[in-house]
């Protein structure tokens, strides 16, 4: 797990530092959280009330995700664009390729966290969003 973690936050500062803008609305959003006081313990309602944070962090995992291919075997026969796939073949799926879908994020290349804001979330598909992959093999 601790590679996860150091590759999102990774790729989340190299992001942050190449979006002044982002940078701006975070240091915001904790200055309304914390005010001047920096040095007091973060508390779980405080970790819920970093919105704009929680954005940023998914929009990185859709750009970079930790976890780059998943793998499945099929329990049915599937069909995709025409093609059948049997019951018990293995297939990959890479998860970059799924985040950068054009249907499910306009303009995909571009780094937007706004994505993730409530009335926009609502908009992506329930798989079309995986960085740690969905259902009962999900990565907690």
């Amino acid at each position: 797990g601790h590679e996860t973690i150091a590759l999102t936050i990774t790729w989340a500062l190299y992001l942050i530092g190449l979006h002044p803008d982002v940078q701006a609305k975070l240091y915001e959003e904790t200055e309304r959280i914390f005010g001047k006081n920096m040095d007091r313990d973060v508390t779980e309602s405080d970790l819920n009330d970093l919105r704009y944070l929680d954005c940023v962090l998914k929009e990185t995992q859709r750009l970079y995700p930790p976890v780059p291919i998943i793998g499945r075997r099929l329990l049915e026969d599937t069909n995709i664009c025409g093609y059948t796939l049997p019951k018990d073949s293995n297939c990959l799926i890479l998860i970059e390729f799924l985040h950068k879908d054009k249907d499910v994020f306009p303009d995909p290349e571009k780094f937007d966290p706004d994505r993730f804001l409530p009335e926009n979330s609502i908009k992506i598909p329930e798989c079309g969003y995986i960085p740690f992959s969905a259902g009962p093999r999900n990565c907690i």
